[in-house]
Order: structure tokens, then sequence, then C-alpha cells
């Protein structure tokens, strides 16, 4: 059986001693509340929380509008909160191919 990598989700979010952000807060829960809901997700993917403004993140992807969702390298969502069932259905879909 071959082993198959994790899918990555990176959650970039406005470090929380900055200015308050209401959908970097929502953006959390959504993907706190995926990862409980549908445990095939939790099992196949890693979640990394990480602040927008770091200069890792502006180097490597520019300056970005939070909060943003990047699933393997690809910027899935920015500047809003991400639908909880679009997420899931692009994870799924994503995990599918990746059995295939």
């Amino acid at each position: 059986m071959i082993e198959i990598d994790k899918i990555l989700i990176q959650v970039l979010l406005k470090d929380e001693e900055e200015n308050y952000c209401a959908k970097c807060c929502k953006t959390r829960n959504v993907v706190e509340r995926l990862m409980e809901e549908i445990p095939m997700i939790r099992h196949k993917t890693r979640i990394i929380y990480e602040n927008i403004s770091s200069n890792e993140i502006i180097q490597k992807y520019g300056t970005l509008t939070p909060p943003v969702i990047i699933i393997n390298d690809k910027i899935y969502s920015e500047g809003h909160v991400p639908i909880l069932k679009k997420l899931a259905v692009s994870l799924i879909e994503l995990l599918d191919k990746q059995n295939n």
C-alpha cells in the first residue's frame, strides 16, 4: 500500500496581537469545525496557522488580504471567510484525485 502525503492547508490570519480581525476568527472556527465534523479530512490533512504578516509569507505570496486559505501551495480563498461546505467538497475532491 502506498502512503499518500497529507494535504497541507495553510491558514493565514492576522496576528491576534494586531487589530482584532473578525473574519480571521471566523475562518479559524470554520477550519476547526470542518476537522471535527469530517474525520476523513482531519486524518488526511495537515493544518498550519500562520501570521499573514510574517516575512516568509510575504516573500512567498506577496501582500495578501486576510484571511487566506492555501491548499497545497495554491490560494483557495483570500479576504473572506470560506464556506464550510465548499471547503469540505474541495478537499474531498482533492483527496479523491490523490487516491486515483
